[in-house]
């Protein structure tokens, strides 16, 4: 390394503040997971990704538990994802489908830290790390400065906020002549494993290949919806808007008559005004008298059945139990059966699912640490 470690950090910082765009090949794995994507990023925040590859170990057991999130891997996967600094398209290119949340949502795989394509952190690399040079090496036939990175500090309290470095350590390869990294190898601090679970305890190494530098426009981060037959967008309503605003009729109070109370305030409905479609997913919960949440409700619901809901419906067909509710047709399984042996004994709960489905409605009841009587007489008061 010719020039001094110090050197080497701060040309890297350089370089990152003089480009306006990047894309480039970006790979995530960490022990068995593996995410391959290709980023395009313009500042000073727009971000596109089209993922190749999503494999999480730890999403696969969140599907089987509860049928995990709203979007999961194989949704993901030659699917656009694009963010333009206030809101975020989902595009299902498959399912000629697109989705519109407020907000950021690249569905990196580690909860609420941003992975990716963000480089952001190279300006900052002198005055937040200490610096180890761990020689020169080559990846994929790039010659590259190697730094080792320590935190000076764990945590650091400025005046309006809280900075928390949540890393034991990391290496950096730099590329010589782009200036930018092409490999990370991040090594989670102790107190950040249930952050970075999906890692299940290993480093995580984030690999870049392929760059393009600054030959990106404003035209690759835009989104045109009227060339989708299906046009989702979110709106975070109150509780008498919902009742307004949603085609199905959902008895949200007589569920908090019960002793439930809604997670958030605001409901979140995905809304297609042109077909005249809309889904929502609601989640109660139940307290003690300390205010501790001891268990939770999660009801999907819906006139079209999202990738979500079709998860939970396949799954339900495959491993429900028939029964007759209210002279409905139902169906109510047991998911917990399918995950207790991955479960330590401390986390064990009864974990019962309900669905149903009416004329173009469809219905799937969650429940966590509640029984199966109950739950069924939640479903009962929704079906009235």
């Amino acid at each position: 390394m010719m020039a001094s470690v110090r050197e080497v950090a701060s040309n890297a910082g350089e370089r990152y503040e003089e480009l306006n765009s990047f894309e480039a090949d970006q790979d995530i794995t960490a022990g068995s997971m593996r995410i391959k994507c290709h980023v395009k990023f313009r500042k000073p925040r727009s971000v596109a990704v089209e993922y190749q590859d999503y494999q999480s170990p730890l999403e696969d057991f969140e599907v089987k538990l509860s049928g995990g999130p709203e979007f999961v891997g194989e949704d993901l996967v030659d699917s656009r994802v694009i963010y333009g600094g206030k809101e975020t398209w989902i595009h299902l290119v498959d399912k000629d489908t697109a989705v519109k949340k407020e907000g950021k949502l690249l569905y990196s795989p580690f909860a609420g830290v941003d992975v990716i394509g963000q480089l952001g952190f190279l300006p900052s690399l002198v005055g937040d790390f200490l610096l180890k040079d761990n020689g020169e090496g080559e990846i994929n036939g790039h010659p590259v400065n190697r730094l080792g990175l320590k935190p000076k500090t764990s945590r650091r309290s400025l005046f309006l906020k809280d900075e928390v470095f949540n890393l034991d350590r990391a290496e950096l390869d730099l590329d010589e002549e782009l200036g930018l990294p092409r490999k990370i190898s991040y090594y989670p601090g102790q107190g950040e494993q249930l952050r970075f679970s999906g890692s299940q305890g290993n480093p995580v190494f984030v690999e870049y290949s392929n760059y393009e530098v600054d030959g990106l426009g404003r035209k690759d981060f835009q989104f045109e919806p009227s060339k989708v037959d299906r046009v989702f967008e979110e709106q975070a309503v109150s509780e008498e808007e919902f009742e307004e605003e949603f085609p199905l009729s959902v008895p949200i109070a007589e569920v908090e008559e019960k002793g439930y109370e809604r997670a958030r305030d605001r409901i979140s409905i995905l809304k297609d005004d042109e077909m005249g479609r809309a889904y929502s997913s609601i989640t109660f919960l139940k307290s003690d008298e300390g205010g501790r949440p001891t268990s939770s409700v999660q009801l999907l619901v819906g006139n079209y059945l999202s990738r979500e809901m079709s998860r939970h419906r396949t799954y339900m067909s495959e491993h429900g139990e028939e029964l007759d509710l209210e002279g409905s047709s139902a169906q109510v399984s047991d998911r917990s059966e399918a995950v207790r042996d991955r479960l330590p004994e401390e986390w064990e709960q009864e974990i019962y699912e309900v669905s149903w489905q009416g004329d173009e409605s469809f219905y799937f009841l969650l429940g966590q640490a509640i029984d199966k009587d109950e739950l069924l007489d939640l479903a009962r008061l929704l079906l009235t």
